[in-house]
């Protein structure tokens, strides 16, 4: 037994929104890293925030607790650091991807040798995968303006895939549901 569903194009509607704000994004890519660096200073400015709310509240519970203080403090100057110096922000940001990038390949090239031990007959695949992000990884560190549209984009196309598939949901719940 079908029911209909109601409302079935505000779902069309989320995903044209977000298909437009990530093609928007792609349009400006200068733009968009540079609101993608104040908002990687304000996420480390918070997180020492709450590392300094979290010491101060669990003093008592564990001896510890001054180093998450001091963390919180130290990250809380990083971020301040960061919104005052759009040049430092952007670099860091371009650093700290191309690193979490490389770190993540690694990771996957030792998976990859898991894998073969493990007797998996699609180990050289993960190892390809793992070989090509090192290699995306280092150009990231290495080119800061390629760095700057890898960001972006990687940014942006998720937004995109997310309007699209929201766009197709609301279409076939229409179709699906009448």
């Amino acid at each position: 037994m079908k029911s209909k569903i109601n409302q079935w194009w505000i779902l069309v509607i989320m995903g044209l929104l977000l298909t437009a704000t990530g093609i928007f994004l792609m349009t400006k890519p200068v733009g968009t890293f540079l609101g993608l660096t104040i908002m990687f200073g304000w996420l480390i400015f918070s997180v020492g925030g709450l590392n300094v709310v979290f010491a101060i509240q669990n003093k008592s519970y564990f001896k510890d607790w001054i180093w998450y203080l001091l963390l919180g403090i130290i990250e809380m100057v990083i971020g301040v650091a960061l919104l005052f110096q759009p040049d430092l922000s952007a670099s860091s940001l371009i650093i700290f991807t191309g690193m979490w990038m490389m770190f993540t390949a690694i990771s996957r090239i030792n998976g990859a040798i898991v894998l073969k031990k493990l007797g998996d007959p699609y180990w050289g695949a993960y190892l390809i995968l793992g070989i090509l992000t090192f290699l995306f990884s280092f150009l990231i560190i290495i080119n800061p303006i390629f760095a700057m549209f890898a960001i972006v984009y990687s940014v942006a196309i998720p937004i995109i895939l997310a309007g699209v598939t929201i766009m197709y949901f609301g279409f076939q719940i229409k179709k699906l549901a009448a």
